[in-house]
C-alpha cells in the first residue's frame, strides 16, 4: 500500500535505513552523502538541503564541513553574514536531536530579523526542517537542513517526525565513509574497543567516531573537546606517523590527504614490546625462521632467538599460537 502525500510509510523508511547502511561500507564520502540526501528526499521531498559539520569552540559552532544541495553556491558566504542572527540553528543547537520545523515568514523566533529573512528568500527557502546532533564529550556537531520554496508546501508532522528518526542514520553513515575510506587507505583494523578521528595539524578534531571521548577520557580524566590533549599538541604538529601509548590507551597517528588520521584502542600486553620485539614477534608468528627474520633486519640468528626469549616471558606464553593470538592486532 502506497503511503499518503506528507505521511511515509514504515516499509518506506525501513527500506531506506537498510540501504543507507549497506552502502555507507561501499562509497566514498561525498558520494555517500549525495546518495543519502537523493534517497531522503523520495521519502520526504524537498528543493534543497544541507549536510554540515564541525566544532563548538567556546559555545559558538564553527563548521569544518559543509555539503550544499541544490543551492546557490553563494549560500555560505551569505549565510556567513547573518549566521549570528539565524535562530533556527540556535535553536536546533539548544534542542539537539529534535527537529524543528519553520515557516521561515511565520516562525515567531525570525520576528524582526529581516536580513535572516532576506538570506532565505534570496537562496528560494521556504519551510525548514532542522535537526542537530551534538556529543557533548567531543564537542562535535552535525547539522541536516532541508528545505522547501513553495509558500503553500510546509512540511508535515509526520515528515517531521520521520527526518528527527532518519537524520542520525545519516550522520552516522557519512562518518562511518568518510573515517572507513581513511582506515582503509591507512590499513587500521576495526574491532571492539577502539575508535577513530581525523585531526587537522593544530590537533583540532574534525571527526570523530562516538567512542573517542570514553577512551581519551581512561587517560586524560578531565579531557573535553574539539581539541586533542594538550600535551600532544607538539607531536601532532611535527610528526607524520607516530605510536604512543599513554597509560591504558595505544594512539596510532598517520597523514592522510586532509591532516592526520588518528586511532585509539585499548593497550594489551603486547603493548609492553619493544618495536623491535614486536617487528620480531609479528614476523615469527607469520611463519618465518630465526635465519629469514636475521636476514631481513640484518642481525645474528641469536639475536632473533633472545628477542623472542624476551618475548615469550613479557607475554607469559609458550607456544607459537598464543603469539599469534596476542599480537595479530597490535600495530
Amino acid at each position: 500500500m502506497s503511503a499518503l502525500p506528507g505521511h511515509p510509510s514504515l516499509a518506506a523508511v525501513s527500506a531506506f535505513l537498510l540501504d543507507l547502511h549497506a552502502r555507507s561500507h561501499d562509497l566514498g564520502y561525498r558520494e555517500m552523502q549525495r546518495s543519502a540526501l537523493e534517497g531522503f528526499a523520495k521519502l520526504v521531498p524537498f528543493n534543497s538541503g544541507v549536510l554540515a559539520m564541525g566544532s563548538l569552540q567556546d559555545s559558538v559552532p564553527l563548521p569544518h564541513d559543509v555539503l550544499i544541495d541544490r543551492l546557490d553556491p553563494s549560500f555560505m558566504e551569505s549565510w556567513e553574514r547573518i549566521k549570528h542572527e539565524d535562530r533556527i540553528v540556535i535553536e536546533a543547537m539548544r534542542c539537539a536531536s529534535t527537529t524543528i520545523n519553520c515557516d521561515v515568514e511565520r516562525w515567531p523566533l525570525y520576528e524582526g530579523l529581516e536580513a535572516v529573512k532576506e538570506h532565505q528568500r534570496r537562496m528560494r527557502i521556504r519551510h525548514v526542517l532542522c535537526t542537530t546532533q551534538v556529543h557533548p564529550g567531543s564537542n562535535l556537531y552535525w547539522v541536516m537542513v532541508i528545505s522547501r520554496a513553495d509558500e503553500g508546501r510546509p512540511f508535515t508532522e509526520a515528515e517531521r517526525a520521520t527526518k528527527e528518526v532518519v537524520a542520525p542514520h545519516i550522520v552516522m553513515a557519512s562518518r562511518r565513509a568518510r573515517l572507513g575510506q581513511l582506515r582503509a587507505a591507512s590499513r587500521l583494523v576495526d574491532g571492539h574497543g577502539q575508535a577513530t578521528a581525523l585531526l587537522n595539524r593544530s590537533a583540532l578534531i574534525l571527526e570523530a567516531e562516538p567512542g573517542l571521548s570514553d577512551l581519551l577520557t581512561r587517560a586524560w580524566p578531565a579531557w573535553s573537546g574539539p581539541w586533542m590533549p594538550r600535551d600532544l599538541w607538539d607531536a601532532i604538529a611535527r610528526e607524520s606517523s607516530l605510536r604512543l601509548v599513554r597509560g591504558p590507551l595505544v594512539l596510532r597517528f598517520n597523514a592522510v590527504e586532509e591532516g592526520l588520521l588518528l586511532h585509539v584502542r585499548e593497550s594489551v600486553a603486547a603493548d609492553s614490546l619493544t618495536s623491535r620485539e614486536r617487528e620480531i614477534a609479528k614476523a615469527y608468528s607469520l611463519g618465518d625462521t630465526f635465519r629469514q627474520i636475521a636476514e631481513k633486519l640484518e642481525i645474528a640468528p641469536n639475536t632473533v632467538r633472545r628477542h623472542l626469549t624476551n618475548v615469550y616471558e613479557k607475554l607469559g606464553i609458550s607456544s607459537k599460537v598464543e603469539l599469534d593470538r596476542m599480537t595479530r592486532d597490535v600495530d
